[in-house]
């Protein structure tokens, strides 16, 4: 079994698993890297914020600044990188702490909004896996992962949208990565790119604490 095979049965497994929320990216990000160190495939390394000089991606890499990979799994000589994304909307939910049960509700997922950021930043996790995998000779693709609460990620986007090309919608979604009017601030603050291939999205979803979560793992090779 692959690298990237292997991984995505883990992470799979994982959310099969999970009973708990995460309340936020990096609480996703520390649990998924505890399942992936005690993992039967006995990964010889599961490291987290992986520091990748951006100088060494070369000029496609238009955003020009650091890159800090949520996770990076190494089996043998094989490296694998993989993006987070965890896009919440607000849900309220009194919680227990030191085995005691604290009486009023509090927060546990902000709402973040700005979704059409949102489909922009997985979309340049794409990008950026795409080109670690094109300019390290070890680095046999990525992975990335979009986890929600909020459904609106999985609709369609309408085609006079500003953000219509970076729809998350499944299916088959295309490759130019761009906003439709290009005098607006995402324009000028976003830019375009294009992705190499035009990637299947597939969503799947597990209930976790009465809360409906939706998830997709997009492999890159």
């Amino acid at each position: 079994m692959d690298l990237i095979t292997s991984v995505r049965e883990d992470i799979v497994a994982y959310f099969a698993d999970t009973q708990e929320l995460c309340f936020n990216e990096r609480d996703l990000q520390m649990h998924l890297a505890l399942w992936l160190r005690g993992s039967t495939h006995n990964y010889d390394d599961v490291d987290v914020e992986y520091y990748v000089p951006y100088q060494l991606l070369g000029q496609d890499y238009i955003w020009r600044n650091e890159l800090r990979l949520d996770l990076m799994v190494r089996k043998a000589d094989a490296y694998l990188p993989i993006e987070l994304k965890y896009k919440t909307k607000r849900i309220r939910k009194c919680i227990s702490r030191f085995g005691q049960i604290i009486p009023e509700s509090i927060d546990i997922m902000k709402s973040q909004g700005a979704q059409d950021i949102g489909m922009y930043s997985f979309w340049k996790d794409v990008r950026r896996l795409e080109l670690l995998h094109r300019h390290f000779e070890r680095v046999v693709g990525g992975v990335a992962l979009f986890v929600t609460n909020d459904r609106s990620y999985l609709n369609q986007t309408r085609e006079s949208s500003n953000n219509c090309k970076l729809s998350m919608a499944q299916g088959i979604r295309s490759r130019e990565k761009s906003w439709r009017n290009s005098e607006s601030y995402c324009a000028k603050n976003y830019p375009a790119f294009s992705v190499d291939r035009d990637y299947d999205l597939q969503w799947h979803s597990i209930n976790v604490e009465d809360v409906e979560l939706y998830y997709n793992i997009t492999t890159i090779r």
